[in-house]
């Protein structure tokens, strides 16, 4: 019983994918230029998409190099500052903190400007560097809460609370990259629904101009009994056929041109945040290849589906009206 469905639905497919492709290949122009139509924003669409991974790969490489510096108070006891850096390692929104004593500060100023050290030490002067404590915290959007955090009254004794008030460099710098940051998920997803919207038209009209021109055969198969789920099926499949092929098309040729340019800008490119960005495509279209087509291949699918189901339920309610 179970086999003998199996195998009228096996059949059933057969006869639906059979029907879907003598349509897609009867028109044949028709089905080349939605296809070249739909690769060639979907390409568009692959560099959009990577451009989107190259910028937030940027965003992210200058994120982690904008950390919270906090000046640590004079004649605070060693003791103090080793309790407080523990006290902020424990915060879940801070990644490492870094404690550089005067002393070291200096070295590292002196190895650069030596004759500032030769002028300190000439006059007898102390150190004027303060101990500072860096911050790095696991998302740049975390920062300004960072700061606000060691604002508290607790902090007060340890912590140059007037300059790190004053700094207000530091809070602007990270609200433009959170700014920017926002922005570019916003304009990729508005990206992503104008796109997906633009594919089903494309393919509807394309499906919609099919089924006009087969109207005959349509009412002929009507006339001979075949079921509306089976004249529906064959135009879904055609509009999945004309999705997929399309995308097959634009991500295989926008992976061969990312990556040449990609793999050859590399060689050229110093800037480490450029770098970064470079390397982002490369990932999301070399070694992530295969997941990014797979979820694209789904949203093909998807709009091929839905487009062609619209187009042909449109026209069977009519002439059934």
């Amino acid at each position: 019983m179970l086999r003998g469905k199996l195998k009228k639905q096996f059949i059933w497919i057969k006869r639906v994918l059979r029907n879907a492709w003598h349509s897609f290949m009867r028109n044949k122009i028709l089905s080349i230029a939605t296809i070249l139509i739909i690769s060639l924003m979907l390409f568009v669409f692959n560099l959009v998409l990577a451009l989107s991974y190259a910028t937030d790969s940027v965003i992210t490489n200058v994120g982690e190099k904008l950390d919270v510096s906090v000046e640590i108070n004079p004649e605070v006891e060693n003791y103090t500052i080793q309790t407080f850096t523990e006290t902020l390692r424990k915060n879940s929104d801070i990644k490492e903190v870094i404690y550089i004593s005067k002393e070291e500060a200096l070295s590292r100023f002196g190895s650069k400007y030596p004759n500032v050290i030769s002028f300190l030490d000439h006059h007898k002067l102390q150190n004027p560097l303060p101990d500072v404590v860096r911050i790095v915290s696991a998302d740049i959007a975390n920062n300004n809460s960072i700061i606000a955090y060691l604002e508290q009254p607790e902090f007060e004794r340890i912590v140059n609370q007037q300059k790190l008030k004053l700094n207000l460099e530091q809070k602007s710098r990270n609200e433009k990259i959170l700014n920017i940051t926002t922005f570019i998920k916003k304009t990729g997803i508005w990206l992503n629904i104008i796109f997906a919207l633009v594919a089903v038209l494309i393919i509807f009209n394309s499906i919609n101009i099919n089924i006009h021109t087969h109207k005959n055969e349509i009412r002929i198969m009507k006339l001979v009994g075949a079921k509306r789920s089976f004249i529906r099926a064959g135009f879904i499949f055609e509009g999945i056929f004309i999705a997929v092929i399309a995308l097959l098309i634009s991500v295989g040729f926008a992976k061969l041109v990312l990556s040449y340019l990609a793999t050859n800008l590399v060689g050229i490119i110093s800037n480490e945040n450029l770098l970064a960005g470079m390397n982002a495509i490369l990932l999301h279209f070399q070694d992530k290849f295969w997941l990014t087509l797979g979820w694209q291949l789904l949203a093909a699918i998807g709009a091929g589906v839905l487009s062609s189901y619209l187009a042909i339920e449109l026209y069977l309610r009519k002439k059934h009206l």
